[in-house]
């Protein structure tokens, strides 16, 4: 694992390959206020959503407002950076580049077993007739399976959402009867796949904020850890 000493923000070489595209997965060193100041250096503006662990998404065509209340957003417009809050739970970066479209995801457990992430490429398919094999997605620091322990009502809820139950996804934790330690990298990732993304346009930076001590863990340092900032937007041409 590489020394993130003071990084603001990591990136993804997947999106990284488009000009237009501006992304990042912050650090603990990366939060409100390094994110304006970044920000106006650009002359863009952070748009933050009031994160509900659902399935809302909100496509971005204005300047909202008042805070927007779910866990997705998607433009088409530039100089909007969409910001996704995160402190164990998955955020992931979608780009559209034939339609020029970009999305800011939160997974959590509740919002994976909704399958948001399912439903926004659905929502793009819909309202821009993107074309599933031309996205690109990338994945941020998240939880790794062996820190993420659950319970049963949360495998229940994957259950009754038609995700395949095996021990890839919920590996039993052999010293707690009912207690499972959850994927929720793979449980996205297969939601991608199964909607015609291929596996070559998904990028995954591995790291667990759990593990790591340059990131924010709800799980470790409780709830008032702070979050991460986790964004992506369009620069002017």
């Amino acid at each position: 694992m590489s020394n993130f000493s003071r990084q603001w923000i990591v990136t993804s070489a997947l999106l990284d390959k488009f000009p237009r595209v501006l992304h990042g997965f912050g650090t603990k060193y990366f939060q409100e206020k390094e994110l304006n100041h970044f920000c106006q250096s650009k002359n863009l503006k952070p748009i933050t959503l009031k994160q509900l662990h659902s399935d809302h998404i909100h496509l971005l065509e204005k300047k909202p407002d008042s805070l927007l209340e779910g866990d997705a957003l998607v433009t088409y417009l530039p100089g909007f950076v969409l910001t996704i809050k995160t402190a164990d739970c998955l955020p992931v970066l979608i780009v559209d580049p034939i339609n020029q479209i970009v999305a800011a995801v939160h997974c959590g457990w509740r919002g994976t077993a909704a399958r948001l992430l399912e439903k926004v490429i659905n929502f793009l398919i819909k309202i821009f007739g993107t074309q599933p094999e031309n996205l690109y997605c990338a994945f941020g620091p998240c939880i790794s399976q062996n820190c993420y322990e659950v319970g049963e009502e949360v495998r229940k809820s994957f259950n009754y959402a038609g995700f395949s139950l095996n021990e890839n996804l919920f590996k039993p934790n052999q010293d707690r009867p009912n207690h499972f330690f959850l994927d929720l990298r793979k449980a996205n990732r297969d939601l991608l796949l199964a909607s015609g993304i291929e596996a070559k346009k998904i990028d995954e930076i591995v790291i667990c904020p759990h593990c790591h001590q340059d990131f924010l863990s709800r799980r470790r340092d409780g709830h008032r850890c702070g979050r991460l900032l986790n964004f992506i937007g369009l620069l002017y041409n």
